[in-house]
């Protein structure tokens, strides 16, 4: 690869990273008040039934494009239109093959479970979602292949925007769960016209079976890997589901859902990852230091983001009286956080396994991963309901650090050792914020709030500059570069 190919590679990258965060702090921002007013307005029964119905569609998600999407941006050269066309007839039939299922089985499903019309109109949203994402999917593979990161944010942002208002407002008003179904269908709709309008194809049908060999080669192996992660959390979270309740459910989405706005600067770099890392998989030595700035970066940010949050979110509830309801959600919120801040170092270098060709070795994973799910998840849910899904989500993400240990193996790579000085400072973070809850006695949270978040930040930032400022000062460095040139 040329020096001039590198340097694209790397500028491209770095465009993306930024972008992307910029992107997810805008959307997590908006989510985060989305959510908060959706869970405010809305009863803890109602927020499980959308997570519910939300598992249940998108289980057939994993099957729609058969792993073509990976397979085209995986793909050292640029895709022919014949391929194009070939990957998206079938993901058309595999959709259509779904939702035909979807619509045979409700009827029973809807009479077996008493389901009204607010179930029924929040399925058919999801489905028409389902569509209308596999639609747009080849628009958003050219813009992914080419690293145009900044385009997918504004739409994205734009999107969630447009969702949020119209689902808050009209929960405000009373709509419950419809208040979601009507949001969908508008975001589904300006998502599809907005992928259309700045990244068309010449989109046509084409059944090639010389292109879809070529395509099912790396994507058949994908997307089994997607197929037994659906197992692992999709069809799990279901079968749970119907264990616990829709409420304990609820509380369960819930304690997931705050650490993931925490947790969306990891998506950042997961999104540019893939396509950069695919291009420099044959040099073992650059994609060793790509995923030690990747996931520094990434400990850097998430770590103390997750832990923050999960230390001031049961004083922000406890100022909103009627949002108390959600104080049994705290314990969801500290295991995933935990199970979060594991998984966002694992995530990267799965992801890096596929883009350097190791395929089979992400598949033995998750085949792991599933058969300790199925075993632990399940029955520990039966017998020690919510509490007991909570621990199998700790027991199983603990395996993860195996992961790491073959990062060593693959790439020569010490996670521990660049995790290091970004974890010892969350742990210092924590220690202040928790000194803080033990001498303060005024009776006023507010107060409480904005001092546990302006120390722990100090903390934190001093903890850092004290041991990483030559590291720190390198990502510094690159946003200057980009911005000069």
């Amino acid at each position: 690869m040329s020096n001039q190919d590198l340097r694209s590679i790397k500028r491209n990258s770095t465009i993306g990273v930024i972008s992307l965060s910029i992107r997810n702090l805008l959307i997590q921002s908006i989510s985060a008040i989305g959510y908060f007013l959706l869970t405010y307005f809305m009863g803890v029964a109602e927020a499980g039934l959308f997570d519910i119905t939300n598992e249940i569609v998108s289980i057939f998600g994993y099957f729609s494009d058969l792993g073509f999407v990976a397979a085209l941006i995986q793909k050292k050269s640029k895709p022919k239109k014949r391929q194009l066309r070939t990957a998206f007839s079938f993901q058309q039939i595999v959709v259509f093959i779904s939702l035909l299922i979807v619509f045979l089985k409700y009827p029973s499903i809807k009479n077996n479970r008493c389901y009204g019309p607010k179930e029924t109109w929040l399925l058919v949203s999801l489905c028409f979602s389902f569509f209308s994402s596999s639609l747009r999917t080849i628009p958003s593979v050219l813009l992914e292949r080419n690293l145009r990161f900044k385009t997918i944010s504004i739409i994205a942002i734009i999107e969630n925007l447009i969702y949020y208002t119209i689902a808050v407002t009209l929960a405000y008003f009373g709509f419950g769960s419809y208040s979601y179904a009507i949001a969908i269908f508008v975001r589904s709709i300006f998502s599809l016209i907005a992928y259309y309008s700045v990244s068309p194809w010449p989109i046509g049908i084409s059944l090639s079976l010389k292109s879809a060999k070529k395509l099912f080669t790396f994507g058949i192996p994908y997307q089994a890997n997607s197929i037994i992660a659906m197992v692992k959390d999709r069809f799990s979270n279901v079968f749970v589901a119907g264990i616990i309740g829709r409420l304990n459910y609820g509380f369960l989405g819930w304690g997931q859902k705050i650490p993931r706005y925490a947790l969306s600067l990891m998506d950042a770099v997961m999104k540019v990852t893939f396509p950069a890392l695919s291009r420099l998989q044959n040099d073992k030595q650059l994609v060793k230091k790509y995923l030690q700035k990747s996931i520094y970066f990434i400990a850097l940010l998430s770590f103390p983001l997750l832990a923050g949050s999960a230390l001031v979110s049961p004083n922000i509830i406890n100022l909103i009286p009627k949002y108390t309801k959600w104080l049994a959600a705290i314990p969801s919120l500290y295991v995933f956080s935990i199970t979060y801040a594991i998984s966002s170092i694992t995530t990267p270098l799965t992801n890096a396994f596929n883009a350097t060709g190791k395929i089979t070795l992400t598949t033995r994973l998750m085949i792991m991963w599933t058969v300790l799910t199925w075993l632990l998840l399940p029955p520990l849910s039966i017998y020690m309901g919510l509490k007991g899904a909570l621990i199998a989500n700790l027991l199983i993400n603990l395996s993860s650090f195996y992961v790491w240990y073959l990062a060593n193996k693959n790439f020569g790579l010490s996670i521990f050792k660049t995790i290091f000085t970004p974890l010892v400072s969350t742990l210092a973070m924590i220690s202040s914020i928790l000194l803080i809850n033990s001498i303060y006695t005024s009776k006023n949270l507010i107060y409480l709030v904005i001092l546990k978040i302006i120390f722990g930040a100090m903390v934190y930032i001093t903890s850092q500059l004290l041991m990483s400022k030559k590291q720190i000062l390198w990502y510094v460095d690159q946003i200057k570069d980009l911005k000069n040139k």
